[in-house]
């Protein structure tokens, strides 16, 4: 039994599901790399495996045709647009999540961005570190309005810490649960609406199975020039080109992202702009998440073989 991983941070605070994978007499090997592999280093890497913990690394047919004797891939994580699903179950390979294991954290990040983003808090620390001291002037999260796009459990999570500010909340889900959006005064509108009214955009859905963007050049300029947007969901869901445009004009406020179209590779022209703030795909990275998510992730491999594992994890 051959157990890849690719995430980095799987088992980084604790080492016991890693070793209880072991203590069966699997061999559990760990990405070399350290990287997000591309197709082609994905595709020595999986040469008879039998389970993949994967991170953000793509599997697509291609990979998936070098992977003779995979049988399930258990996603480190909630995002599935990395994996080929029609050819995984074509072969009949089972494809899992850690549902809910990174909710918290990514809900905490988001609101974290916006309070950077709109105060300009990473602008003031380069400044005081490179010795100048200049204070910028930003906006109050406070009251503002703010569109939550995707009310699942990250969404909702992100409404939660929301009403500590006292914003007004407009949202928007492909699958709305009206009696939540009622019990959380949540003012129910479609995108295009949340575009013209909202202070504050934050999106929290899967990217588009076509790889169209959410956000384009038509919806950008629909916002106005006190809008921040806040993306730590999919880079696809905003067409970059279009985004950088209307930043490098101040046709929008900011913008807030943990995601990029060519991860870990990002577009140069953000580094040039200061009304961004960047980070690099971090936002369900912290200690409490990770331990989730790497218990999660075995506690699927296990339950696909039917292994008990009793207290050791």
């Amino acid at each position: 039994m051959k157990v890849l991983i690719t995430s980095n941070s799987f088992g980084k605070f604790d080492s016991k599901p890693k070793q209880f994978m072991e203590s069966l007499g699997w061999e559990v090997i760990n990405n070399r790399y350290h990287h997000i592999m591309n197709e082609s280093e994905m595709m020595g890497e999986v040469k008879d495996v039998d389970a993949i913990i994967l991170g953000s690394d793509i599997l697509n047919k291609r990979v998936l045709d070098e992977a003779k004797s995979l049988k399930i891939i258990s996603r480190y994580g909630v995002g599935i647009d990395n994996i080929d699903l029609d050819e995984a179950k074509r072969r009949g390979i089972k494809v899992t999540i850690t549902k809910n294991c990174n909710t918290e954290a990514v809900a905490d990040y988001a609101v974290g961005l916006m309070l950077s983003t709109i105060r300009h808090i990473c602008n003031v620390d380069r400044h005081l570190r490179e010795g100048v001291w200049k204070k910028e002037t930003g906006l109050n999260l406070c009251h503002k309005k703010v569109g939550v796009i995707g009310l699942g459990s990250i969404g909702r999570q992100v409404v939660k810490r929301l009403k500590g500010f006292d914003c007004e909340i407009y949202g928007y889900d492909k699958f709305l649960d009206e009696a939540y959006c009622k019990a959380n005064d949540i003012h129910v509108a479609e995108p295009s609406e949340i575009y013209k009214i909202a202070d504050v955009i934050t999106l929290h859905v899967p990217g588009n199975p076509d790889g169209s963007p959410l956000i384009g050049y038509k919806e950008l300029h629909e916002m106005n020039k006190d809008t921040v947007l806040i993306n730590t969901a999919r880079a696809s869901l905003v067409d970059e080109n279009a985004l950088l445009d209307v930043l490098k004009n101040r046709e929008i406020y900011g913008y807030g992202t943990d995601v990029f179209a060519q991860e870990p590779h990002i577009n140069t022209e953000f580094e040039k702009l200061d009304n961004v703030v960047l980070s690099p795909h971090t936002a369900a990275v912290s200690v409490e998440a990770i331990n989730k998510m790497t218990n999660a992730a075995v506690n699927n491999i296990l339950a696909y073989f039917h292994i008990d594992r009793g207290d050791q994890l």
